[in-house]
């Protein structure tokens, strides 16, 4: 049995340049971190043809069977790679769709099981670059560079996508700063999800067609990634929730899918209890709001955000990224 942990990851600033063709033209820059919530993968070699399954939706498939294009496309991974027997078993800590980069999360996992099984040992870098390869041109879906990486390398950091590779610049979570921010953080869920690709598309084509105010957008949330770095590095809370409230101001008018009045009803109501900064993670119209507030009002917080959400979570970091288990 192969087993392998893909954590999910909440994105602070930046998120929107490192979609292809801004980041291409101008370079993108994010900070994220990587949190314990995440899918698990196992794969168990039966010598039966190859099944998929997932508790979470409760459904399998098998190879040559009538299945969802995802479905198929997980299989078609497999077989391309000489892979056609086994059972892969899927668990998630949130749903596809849910802005938590859970998608890559589970590409960079099952890659990572196909390269343990032929023997072939490659870095963190490898995997993401070959995981956002797979999802963009393969599954058809519209991503960032941001998921792939920060899921694979993990951690709390800084990353930069330039047209001649990717710079990541990690920092030490046992710092008094990082803490804080950490035990006062949480995330809550609107009530659904929704297909990325969706959300982005819209930016993507006219970013693509060089809009003058959609690059400018960009180029601001790009500088808000940059001054986020220098906001940890000066342990300056103030400028850190300054900048998460300035980036959402500006990701919200990248298109018409990415707020909407359930969105912006529980961020006040939010900011009404005592949060600090606010801003929905992902693409947008749906998924996860996250929120930080003073860690002697999060216990407060979280309860009174329970009247608008059947799930209101606190998190921790995690700072190692896609690996092998043992179990």
């Amino acid at each position: 049995m192969i087993s392998v942990y893909s954590p999910l990851r909440v994105s602070f600033a930046g998120g929107g340049t490192d979609i292809s063709p801004f980041f291409e033209k101008y370079g993108g820059a994010v900070f994220n971190t990587t949190i314990d919530r995440g899918i698990m993968i196992r794969y168990i070699d039966d010598k039966l043809p190859l099944e998929i399954s997932s508790r979470d939706f409760l459904k399998s498939a098998l190879i040559s069977s009538d299945n969802s294009p995802m479905e198929n496309n997980i299989i078609n991974l497999f077989t391309k790679n000489g892979i056609k027997t086994g059972r892969l078993i899927m668990n998630s800590d949130a749903p596809p769709g849910s802005g938590l980069g859970s998608s890559s999360a589970l590409l960079n996992g099952l890659l990572k099981i196909i390269y343990s099984i032929k023997n072939v040992d490659i870095n963190n870098y490898d995997l993401a670059y070959d995981s956002y390869k797979t999802e963009k041109d393969d599954f058809k879906i519209i991503l960032g560079k941001q998921d792939p990486y920060a899921i694979s390398i993990g951690g709390f950091k800084f990353m930069e996508f330039l047209n001649y590779g990717e710079i990541a610049e990690r920092f030490d979570t046992d710092n008094e700063f990082i803490n804080d921010i950490e035990k006062s953080l949480l995330l809550v869920y609107t009530g659904k999800t929704r297909e990325s690709s969706d959300a982005l598309r819209e930016q993507a084509e006219k970013s693509g067609n060089d809009d003058t105010e959609i690059i400018n957008k960009l180029l601001k949330l790009k500088g808000l990634a940059y001054n986020m770095r220098n906001a940890v590095k000066n342990n300056d809370i103030n400028d850190f929730c300054s900048i998460v409230n300035e980036g959402w101001a500006v990701k919200k008018t990248l298109g018409n899918m990415v707020t909407n009045d359930n969105i912006e009803k529980i961020i006040k109501y939010a900011h009404e209890h005592g949060s600090k900064a606010e801003k929905l993670l992902g693409g947008g119209s749906q998924g996860f709001i996250l929120l930080y507030t003073d860690y002697n009002n999060i216990h407060y917080l979280q309860k009174s955000m329970m009247g608008l959400s059947d799930f209101v979570i606190r998190l921790k970091f995690d700072s190692t990224g896609t690996r092998i288990v043992k179990l």
